[in-house]
């Protein structure tokens, strides 16, 4: 009887826990069926907004369910640029098996085959991909490498032609080891490189001038705000590397840098920016850089989840790596706090001296008005930084919130005085000395030089208000605040201060409107409580 009785209760619990799975994938279904349109117009539909948005992810998820994908062109073009943005190149050559034939009139058709064959260093015809070369922006710059590495390997250098206004690190990676080597090297720029040049420059350096790499792997240091040990490991690595040996290095780097050349453009999309960060990862995975841009794309969506992805595809012997742990302390803090604080206690315990970090850990002791502390860190920063009119601004932020006005006004003019026309000093300044009511006409003229730098700034338009409103002149001060409010509709402490105004003219229904308006908006706990009890005080 005994064995039956256990058997019994087995067989009730399996089919209790059988109910509650069935149930729970019920409940998924029909959460995923309000998502996912059912027809194929709903899916290109959802599929265009989400590629829009930059959730490529959930697009490509969507549109891969679409029926008759080898015969609808509309929706055979989403699904290969799907693929693409995503980084998968492979997939992409697949697809095109069974995809439309007009799917070959997009300038990005013969992509995939031209991206596989690089990974695998097979030599190609530029020839062979000239629509490429023509249609896609930046891609005469990679098939003009191409071209020099061919007549390379050919030992042809007589039609080998660089123009030496142009010559980069790039090239001279490409003709390291040549005798065109040191010409190359004497016409290269060498002044305001971009952050991979500049590391592509120092492996040179590394491996050719070692007395002259231990001079620029400091200047780099301290202008870029990097770890010095992170860094010197970082070449310590790359030497088992090959470069100068390995153009799926080069051209890696230099997909990655033509997508921030490119997106100072305002004709190329995110999609074509992203594309060209997932070439360079596709051909390099250990190389870092591509992800951490891809990273810092999907983050100004909004698309904080994707970004992480890319920031956990980084290797911890990229040159990135601490930045990207960095950035990645920067997301958690938009998405889970709790979090973000335990990941930068781990990043501070393996990098308790980065300038970077110091500067992250004192903002949150300015942010949570432990101003002794911050300036602590601040003085340290400013003292061995490059670049200290930050650390100084950020310095006289604390000093005010001290009380330490005469000191703190002391450096904004000095900082103003060497950057006349750097508008948030300007306008820091400004706003202090107006809650101060000290030489209103002085805070004017320095409020109006800002907004000559920027005129549709609605913080700066709110100090103007405010001076205006101070200086006795009511009804420009509440047209020039409700601009302000026009621009930053969900500022609390704007919408706060034209509450004030309305109230200091007997307009009192009109403040009491606008101070419940502001308690929606983005005030803070501080604000909310002085909001409250002014409601509190005059609506009796």
């Amino acid at each position: 009887m005994f064995p039956m009785k256990i058997f019994k209760l087995i067989f009730l619990f399996l089919m209790i826990t059988l109910f509650m799975s069935c149930t729970a994938n019920l409940k998924v279904n029909k959460i995923k069926s309000k998502l996912e349109p059912s027809s194929n117009s709903g899916r290109f539909l959802s599929t265009k907004y989400l590629l829009k948005k930059g959730n490529n992810e959930i697009a490509s998820e969507i549109i891969s369910k679409s029926q008759n994908l080898n015969l609808d062109i509309t929706l055979a073009e989403l699904n290969f640029k799907s693929y693409l943005i995503n980084g998968n190149f492979e997939k992409a050559k697949e697809f095109k098996l069974v995809a439309p034939s007009k799917l070959n009139q997009l300038p990005m058709y013969n992509l995939p085959d031209f991206l596989i064959n690089l990974k695998n260093e097979k030599i190609l015809n530029p020839n062979d991909f000239n629509f490429i070369k023509n249609h896609l922006p930046g891609f005469n710059i990679i098939f003009e490498k191409l071209n020099y590495i061919k007549l390379l390997n050919a030992n042809d250098y007589d039609h080998i032609f660089i123009d030496s206004k142009r010559s980069s690190v790039f090239h001279l990676l490409i003709f390291e080891n040549t005798k065109l080597e040191n010409q190359i090297h004497s016409d290269m720029k060498k002044i305001n490189l971009s952050l991979i040049e500049n590391i592509l420059y120092l492996g040179y350096l590394k491996r050719k001038y070692p007395k002259i790499f231990e001079e620029k792997i400091y200047e780099f240091s301290l202008k870029f705000n990097y770890d010095i040990k992170s860094l010197k490991l970082y070449f310590e690595n790359e030497k088992n590397r090959k470069i100068q040996k390995n153009h799926k290095f080069i051209f890696a780097n230099l997909f990655s840098h033509l997508s921030l050349v490119l997106s100072s453009q305002k004709n190329i999309p995110s999609s074509y920016l992203k594309i060209l960060h997932e070439i360079s990862h596709y051909l390099e995975p250990t190389l870092g850089n591509s992800n951490y841009f891809l990273a810092d794309l999907y983050s100004n969506e909004k698309n904080y989840k994707i970004a992480l992805k890319k920031i956990n595809r980084i290797d911890e012997d990229s040159f990135l790596y601490l930045y990207s742990q960095i950035k990645k302390y920067k997301i958690l803090n938009f998405i889970d706090k709790d979090n973000s604080n335990l990941f930068l206690d781990s990043i501070k315990d393996k990098y308790p001296k980065n300038s970077e970090v110091l500067s992250i850990i004192a903002n949150n002791y300015r942010d949570q008005n432990k101003c002794d502390k911050a300036i602590q860190i601040y003085d340290e920063l400013i003292e061995r930084s490059v670049n200290k009119n930050n650390y100084n601004y950020l310095k006289a932020i604390c000093l005010e919130k001290l009380d330490n006005w005469e000191d703190s006004k002391k450096i904004l003019i000095e900082l103003i005085s060497t950057n006349p026309n750097d508008a948030y000093i300007l306008n820091y300044l400004s706003y202090s000395m107006a809650t101060r009511n000290e030489d209103l006409p002085k805070a004017k003229k320095l409020i109006s030089r800002a907004l000559k730098v920027e005129n549709n700034n609605g913080y700066f338009l709110d100090t103007l208000g405010w001076i205006q409103f101070k200086m006795n002149d009511v009804n420009k001060a509440i047209r020039t605040i409700q601009m302000a409010i026009e621009l930053e509709p969900n500022n609390s402490e704007i919408i706060d201060h034209l509450g004030d105004i309305y109230y200091k003219v007997g307009r009192k229904k009109e403040a009491i409107y606008e101070w419940n308006k502001a308690l929606t908006g983005n005030a803070n706990n501080k604000l909310k409580k002085i909001i409250k009890s002014k409601l509190k005080k005059y609506t009796k």
